[in-house]
């Protein structure tokens, strides 16, 4: 009989607060801990013949993660800096869709709305550099048991394209997951100068030629063909 592995876990972020979509993995986990917290109310009468008796009325959830903050070429995990760009926002802006499933295809596999605390960790001089957050579920209850989302291979996500604004010629950090393998790069409906993939989560692709204005980046790959994120360029 073996033990299940603690790492076996995966936890995706979206900014899609329905959790239909733009699903990107969160790497560099280093501890995961999901919480499920009922709240008890005594429900003790003389019929339990002084035996205590309890019943759920609240639920609350949490999700404790701690990761790495890894840089590649220069730029920091995409979905890393998806989450950390919800501190210091209100309402809607400061709302993070995450989920965590089982990588090994068991059956747990759980998603939900939360706001997000956090917190650099590991601060010491010879320490790398570290972060605890903190997922605190909101007002939209925790779906519990879906189908498990887990996939090998699935198709890419742009979630960031920076810097805005950069001309023909100029370079473009394109950041996301799914990149392995791409086999094309468009701004609009024109296929950029040049790319290189950096990695899963990270594209350097070149501007084309073209007028100002919305150029919206998709990355292909054999998976597939990434939902068009919206970018506005230069000359």
């Amino acid at each position: 009989m073996s033990t299940a592995l603690a790492r076996k876990f995966a936890v995706d972020v979206t900014a899609d607060l329905t959790l239909a979509s733009g699903w990107i993995r969160f790497k560099g986990i280093n501890d995961f801990a999901p919480n499920v917290n009922p709240n008890l109310e005594d429900a003790s009468d003389y019929d339990t013949d002084g035996w205590a008796s309890s019943e759920v009325t609240m639920q609350d959830w949490s999700a404790d993660v701690t990761v790495f903050r890894r840089k590649t070429a220069g730029v920091y995990d995409a979905a890393q800096e998806l989450v950390r760009a919800r501190v210091g926002q209100f309402d809607d802006a400061a709302r993070i869709g995450v989920r965590w499933y089982d990588k090994t295809g068991g059956p747990e596999a759980n998603q939900g709305v939360a706001l997000v605390t956090w917190k650099r960790s590991n601060t010491g001089v010879k320490n790398l550099e570290q972060a605890t957050i903190t997922f605190t579920g909101t007002d939209v209850p925790l779906q519990l048991d879906i189908e498990n989302p887990y996939q090998s291979s699935a198709a890419p996500v742009v979630v960031s394209a920076t810097p805005g604004g950069q001309a023909a010629g100029e370079g473009v950090a394109i950041g996301g997951s799914g990149f392995t393998g791409a086999t094309g790069v468009k701004f609009g409906t024109t296929n950029a100068s040049s790319f290189e993939v950096i990695n899963d989560q990270l594209v350097i692709a070149v501007l084309p030629a073209g007028s100002a204005g919305s150029a919206a980046v998709t990355v292909t790959t054999a998976n597939g063909t990434s939902p068009a994120f919206a970018y506005t360029r230069g000359a």
